[in-house]
């Protein structure tokens, strides 16, 4: 995800603009395995103040995901807003990214914004009901006995309900 700023570098104020449309490989982030089932489209606006280079723009991909309720895999759409700050030498201190002498490369900053922007977990469908904590089968597909059933003596914090006063005020 490279492109030329040399026009813009002579003009400060000139915005300029990039679209793109990447296949990445899978990524790793925190043990995690992030795959692509589409390519990623990013758009960007771009513009030198005579010091670096502002980006803003956005970033649409269909992510390859695991359903935190049932486990079952699907393909969720994933996209997000960016914009940051390219500087010929940032400090140690700066929250900018570097830029070459006449081009900007942004992989890393999307890439570090897609990481940041990624869920914590997926759900196949807003009313996944899950897997049964008793049994494990898929809830999705069959009623199982054991729903609702749940024995207490498998509830670890079903002594704790004695010491509830249901019937008394406190």
């Amino acid at each position: 995800m490279k492109f030329n700023v040399a026009a813009e570098m002579k003009q400060p104020g000139r915005a300029g603009s990039y679209e793109a449309l990447e296949t990445c490989p899978t990524q790793s982030y925190l043990g995690r395995q992030i795959e692509f089932a589409s390519p990623l489209a990013v758009r960007a606006a771009y513009v030198y103040d005579g010091e670096g280079f502002t980006v803003k723009g956005e970033a649409q991909v269909t992510l390859c995901s695991e359903c935190a309720r049932c486990g079952k895999s699907f393909e969720e759409p994933f996209g997000f807003a960016f914009e940051e700050r390219f500087v010929k030498n940032p400090g140690p201190d700066d929250e900018c990214y570097p830029m070459g002498s006449e081009e900007l490369d942004i992989a890393k900053m999307v890439f570090d914004n897609l990481f940041l922007n990624l869920p914590l977990h997926s759900v196949c469908s807003e009313d996944c009901k899950g897997l049964c904590p008793v049994c494990g089968c898929d809830l999705n597909l069959v009623q199982c006995a054991c729903v609702g059933a749940e024995d207490k003596a498998i509830n670890p914090f079903a002594k704790l309900e004695t010491l509830l006063y249901h019937d008394k005020e406190v």
